[in-house]
């Protein structure tokens, strides 16, 4: 079984970074610099569809916040509305893929 050599299975294998010689640690910043980064949790069709379902929540809540406005509920009507424009930014967000995602969601 082959594994691709990364930072954390160098860790994995060598233990406590505090008892490391100085030769480990430059081994270590090496692979670090060379190693692939690891992927994102998330796929790039993966955040299309939290993109769509953001959409999908967003359109409902603005229907209502519709409806509630034209029955005289002003302040039930703004809650939603909020609601639907903080559902289009997280759609905004998951159709750039997971880095911008997890950005935006921990206001990054």
């Amino acid at each position: 079984m082959t594994r691709t050599l990364t930072t954390d299975t160098f860790r994995d294998q060598h233990g406590d970074p505090a008892t490391w010689t100085t030769a480990t640690i430059d081994r270590y910043l090496v692979i670090g610099e060379i190693a692939p980064p690891p992927p994102p949790l998330y796929t790039h069709r993966e955040m299309q569809a939290e993109a769509e379902a953001w959409e999908t929540s967003a359109a409902a809540q603005q229907r209502l916040a519709d409806e509630l406005a034209r029955q005289g509920h002003a302040i039930a009507a703004g809650i939603h509305r909020r609601g639907a424009r903080d559902a289009r930014q997280h759609a905004a967000a998951a159709r750039l893929g997971w880095p911008y995602y997890e950005a935006f969601i921990n206001g990054w």
